[in-house]
């Protein structure tokens, strides 16, 4: 019984939650900074680019196609308004080459930030083009494409085409929807090495209609037989940074039905295939051990495709846009790149993933992303610093990304300040040693033994200790092996 008391020490290990997403890693004209030498790493900020907290009004999906408890239907089914139950039909912001921190206005918690140093809405469309020049594509030809995640939200994805000398808006690249090439798709690495995988295609119930879309290849883990009854029915998101919402803790517990902790270690979902949201048909069992899994692993390997280029249009220059609508996420994920499509096969570059190809990309240094972390700090001391937060609302003009500024230093310190102070204030020790006590008590007074009863005493002394001492809401994420046994509306108290 001991090393339940081990097991509950080991919780209070800081952990710290990482958001990230998926880009566009080829061609490698990406307006967006994704490469393919860094496959799902989002250090450059290539995966902030989206629509955030975005539903569809009715599922148009064939049951088959789904990646989220396929099975499910009525009010149990929590993921029955994510973009992906009907593929191309969620509405999304900006132009089609989604929108920095995935709103116009506001932040959120579940990822909602934009890269540092960028201006919150800003249309991914803007962006300067790449240094490599456009990717050359032959009219009428096949070209390849990829595109990485840094957390698998599941569901599917297309690409499409807009003349970059025209109107370019998400009208436009409906309007040039492509159609896949081939019959699989391939786990592509930076050193050119290729996986065969299945890859499943719908043309029902999509939009435009018939339009083709290819469901994510990589099944997340199924960790909850039902997210409903582990996390409750969705509730509405909540604007700004406040990490400790009920809203935002569902969402962290609906991530956590899909893998999102068990398989964050190795990379991969542990259990094989019974443990998968959906069967990807891997035809070499190996691969249900390496391409499964949430991500946030980091994983090197992108996920490649062929594309039709169609034979009816005129030369010229063109964007692609690359649209991720996902299933566990009320998101979509959009990232763009410079095509020019040419006459002859000749004159084409860019338009295949090669080993040669692929060499000839610049390898950027690998780096961190570059966040403003208020809570860190030179000295070790882990609460607010509210010089730090003021430099960096400087740095990018008062404007919200990663943290909330106000509209100046004054507004920054009265406003925004104090509202990280109050929760980043409380400090681990209390609580730590006050779960410690109570559960050498509940094994060594009590003499409990029954692993049910460890937890169910576990939670309630969770409850307790955090209405007592307030700790930090990363005490609740270090817990969170319990928390989902907690109903939402509790779980502001732990």
């Amino acid at each position: 019984m001991r090393a339940h008391v081990l097991v509950l020490v080991l919780l209070f290990a800081r952990v710290r939650d990482a958001a990230a997403h998926g880009h566009l890693t080829w061609p490698p004209s990406s307006r967006h900074g994704g490469n393919i030498h860094h496959g799902a790493d989002c250090g450059a900020g290539q995966c902030y680019w989206f629509s955030n907290n975005v539903e569809v009004e009715s599922q148009t999906l064939p049951s088959s196609h789904r990646t989220m408890e396929p099975e499910l239907e009525g009010g149990a089914d929590v993921w029955r308004k994510s973009p992906w139950r009907s593929p191309g039909a969620a509405p999304v912001y900006g132009s089609g080459c989604g929108v920095a921190g995935g709103h116009p206005t506001e932040v959120y918690a579940n990822g909602g930030t934009p890269p540092a140093g960028v201006a919150i809405g800003f249309d991914g469309k803007e962006l300067p083009k790449a240094k490599l020049g456009p990717a050359k594509w032959t009219v009428g030809g096949v070209a390849e494409v990829a595109w990485a995640m840094a957390a698998n939200h599941a569901g599917g994805y297309a690409y499409r085409l807009c003349r970059a000398d025209g109107e370019v808006n998400e009208e436009c690249f409906r309007a040039g929807h492509l159609e896949f090439a081939g019959d699989n798709s391939s786990v592509l690495y930076p050193n050119g090495t290729r996986v065969s995988i299945p890859r499943a295609v719908v043309a029902t119930g999509t939009t435009p209609a018939g339009s083709q879309w290819a469901r994510d290849g990589i099944p997340t883990c199924r960790t909850c037989a039902r997210a409903y009854d582990m996390c409750g029915a969705p509730l509405a998101p909540v604007a700004g940074l406040d990490y400790g919402t009920s809203w935002n803790k569902q969402v962290n517990c609906f991530a956590d039905c899909a893998g999102a902790t068990s398989s964050k270690a190795g990379g991969a979902c542990p259990g094989g295939a019974s443990k998968l949201q959906f069967d990807p048909k891997f035809l070499d069992q190996a691969h249900y051990d390496a391409y499964t899994g949430f991500g946030k692993s980091v994983w090197e390997w992108s996920v490649l495709d062929e594309v039709r280029v169609p034979a009816g249009l005129a030369p010229g220059p063109y964007l692609l846009s690359w649209r991720w609508d996902c299933e566990e996420s009320t998101q979509v994920w959009q990232n763009c790149a410079d095509v020019e499509l040419v006459a002859t096969a000749s004159e084409a570059e860019w338009h295949l993933a090669s080993a040669e190809a692929l060499a000839r990309v610049p390898k950027p240094e690998k780096a961190a992303a570059a966040k403003f972390d208020p809570y860190k700090d030179a000295t070790g001391d882990e609460n607010f610093d509210c010089d730090k937060q003021v430099a960096y609302c400087e740095k990018v003009n008062y404007k919200a990304s990663q943290f909330k500024c106000g509209k100046d230093e004054a507004s920054t310190r009265a406003e925004v300040c104090p509202k990280f102070e109050k929760t980043s204030g409380a400090g681990y020790a209390k609580p730590a040693l006050a779960m410690l006590a109570s559960t050498v008590f509940a094994v060594e007074v009590l003499g409990l033994e029954d692993p049910g009863w460890l937890r169910a005493f576990a939670v309630a002394s969770a409850a307790v200790i955090a209405a007592v001492f307030q700790p930090p809401s990363a005490f609740e994420r270090i817990a969170q092996p319990f928390l989902p046994r907690v109903p939402v509306y509790l779980r502001d108290k732990t």
